[in-house]
């Protein structure tokens, strides 16, 4: 999840604009290759099973996962194993009780992370802009608000 071109660049608009700004989802460069691995696969297949981890994170992932697929086979079913170990009455008990993907989930991870993007690079712009014009012990630094 980035920022279209026009507010990338630091001095290119107001750090408020920032909170309305489009931005957009991309698989990046590193995952490419692995994007049209899955898609080839899911242009044949039925089904597709999400074994990652059980929190909202690992459905997030799942959700991005059938985004992909989906882009080639939209009549994919998509189901979701559940599980908390690895031991195989677990697996077993996971494989026979899958669920469809908390749709919930996937779009509180998304909406957290555009908070994070927008509300990150917003008031880091603010303060680096606004303090470097009045301390030159940050004249040639970047003042990071929270994680990004």
């Amino acid at each position: 999840m980035d920022f279209t071109d026009a507010y990338r660049r630091w001095n290119a608009c107001n750090p408020v604009s920032l909170f309305t700004a489009p931005i957009f989802k991309d698989i990046g460069q590193k995952l490419e290759d692995v994007a049209r691995n899955i898609q080839q696969e899911a242009r044949s297949a039925t089904h597709l099973y999400i074994w990652t981890d059980c929190d909202r994170e690992g459905e997030a992932i799942g959700g991005e996962v059938a985004e992909v697929c989906r882009k080639t086979n939209p009549r994919l079913i998509v189901r979701r194993a559940h599980f908390s170990s690895v031991l195989p009455q677990e697996i077993h008990h996971a494989m026979q009780n899958t669920r469809e993907l908390d749709m919930r989930l996937v779009n509180a991870v998304e909406a957290r992370s555009e908070l994070d993007l927008r509300i990150g690079a917003a008031l880091s712009r603010f303060q680096t802009l606004r303090l470097q014009s009045q301390f030159d012990a940050v004249k040639d630094k970047i003042i990071s608000y929270g994680p990004c």
